[in-house]
């Protein structure tokens, strides 16, 4: 009876810590998932081209991922760094954090947009077997790659944003970047208001301009007396070079963990374009449908990390465990909730991206499957971010590294391409993926040595 009772305590939520974590939470999962609607959008408008264009924008997404998501890991150095500082009462500190953060922010955009061009067309043949496939992911690469430098200073300033506790910033650039994008690509894709009918290359426009004024919301905020006055941002005699080596330092182990998060997730792709281009088309669709849910559990994992970074610079390393149990609980709830859409309704959400039969034949069976493991991903985004808040990054990197080269991958290679599963078998290596991690970040969490990492 007593074991029961803990049980139930662990598994219960508690309205306090609720409440605490869902007020600095809830504007980042609403921003997460209005600025995830970029890539919902790109693929609900360009699933009304047909499989083709839905394939190649799907992986070459992908691929645009997988080059620039791992860059932006600076924006978790400049969290983990902030938040500390904050809770320290040290706010020119955050400040000077920040404007490393953006020196960064230049280093790496702005050889990728001059790279671009080179970059698409190196890649290309790596998308698909499909020559026309091939053909419009380099061009989308190519625009989506221009605006690289955009995303890396909404990452970095929204990292910034959510370490002082201003998450509202996010939610408000995130929408602000949405309603952009939604206008954009219903002119640039379609050609309408008198411009030209640009189809996929037209969406990856609307998406860099689109973050490009995201960027701009938030230097004007930045800007403004009340911040300026109390972290001292974008003063001269205020840029110092003495936090780049720390947030280097926190935001490497990260890099590569994200390299092989998404290069995985890539290879994934490439696999499935091995099995067909319908099934490419839909498993692009399911990508979209899953990185929109995701985003609730990655908007709990900012809330969770920033109120860790919050509470161990005030000392209060019980009260930062507490707050980030809580949060991975809120995380698995909702993510099962979700999930449960997933199993129960799968062609409804099929198609508000495409009406192609074929596609939705292909895609639903995986999409029930993911539904299972929803929880579990909640859990493993919640814990591993908490854990990046307290500035144990390279214990990350090395789950991923464990799970993905003993168990993802061979999965998805060995079910995709060497059994009558096809499509089904290269999804089933979700299940693996995050299971494990969910059980290898709960254990690490629940042994309290992250509770002694200096920043």
């Amino acid at each position: 009876m007593i074991r029961l009772r803990r049980l139930f305590s662990q598994l219960s939520l508690h309205i306090s810590d609720s409440r605490t974590v869902l007020r600095l939470a809830y504007p980042v999962v609403l921003g997460s998932l209005s600025y995830t609607l970029l890539s919902v959008i790109d693929t609900a408008m360009l699933g009304r081209l047909g499989a083709v264009p839905l394939a190649a924008s799907g992986v070459a997404g992908v691929l645009f991922f997988a080059v620039v998501f791992p860059l932006s890991s600076v924006s978790v150095g400049v969290q983990t760094l902030a938040s500390r500082r904050f809770g320290e009462e040290r706010y020119t500190s955050c400040g000077q954090i920040l404007h490393s953060g953006l020196l960064a922010v230049v280093a790496l955009g702005v050889p990728l947009a001059v790279l671009a061009p080179w970059i698409a067309r190196i890649a290309a043949p790596a998308l698909s077997n499909d020559s026309a496939v091939i053909a419009l992911g380099r061009g989308y690469l190519q625009y989506r790659l221009l605006g690289a430098g955009f995303m890396f200073a909404n990452w970095v300033f929204g990292a910034f944003f959510a370490a002082i506790g201003r998450t509202q910033h996010q939610m408000i650039a995130s929408i602000v970047v949405t309603l952009t994008n939604i206008v954009l690509d219903y002119v640039l894709i379609f050609g309408h208001l008198g411009a030209p009918s640009m189809g996929i290359i037209g969406a990856a426009i609307a998406s860099t301009i689109a973050t490009g004024i995201g960027a701009a919301y938030y230097l004007v905020i930045t800007l403004q007396p009340r911040i300026r006055d109390r972290f001292s941002t974008f003063r001269r005699d205020h840029f110092s070079a003495m936090w780049a080596w720390p947030m280097i330092r926190l935001s490497l182990p990260i890099v590569g963990q994200r390299i092989l998060s998404h290069g995985s997730w890539f290879v994934f792709f490439l696999v499935v374009a091995r099995i067909g281009t319908v099934e490419l088309a839909a498993s692009n669709v399911i990508r979209s449908i899953y990185s929109l849910t995701i985003m609730i559990a990655a908007g709990l994992g900012t809330a969770s990390a920033a109120l860790v970074g919050h509470r161990m610079g005030a000392g209060e390393h019980d009260t930062a465990e507490r707050l980030a149990w809580e949060s991975a609980r809120l995380a698995a709830y909702s993510m099962g909730f979700l999930g449960l859409l997933f199993l129960l309704i799968p062609g409804w959400v099929f198609r508000i991206y495409t009406g192609d039969l074929a596609v939705i034949d292909a895609g639903m069976l995986p999409l029930r499957i993911l539904g299972l493991v929803q929880a579990f991903a909640g859990i493993t985004l919640v814990l591993s971010s908490s854990l990046q808040g307290s500035g144990n990054t390279r214990f990350v990197l090395l789950a991923e590294l464990a799970v993905c080269s003993t168990l993802y991958l061979p999965v998805v290679y060995f079910f995709g391409l060497h059994t009558s599963l096809g499509l089904v078998g290269a999804w089933m290596g979700e299940y693996f993926y995050w299971i494990a991690l969910a059980i290898i970040m709960s254990v690490k969490f629940a042994q309290g040595s992250w509770k002694q990492i200096q920043v």
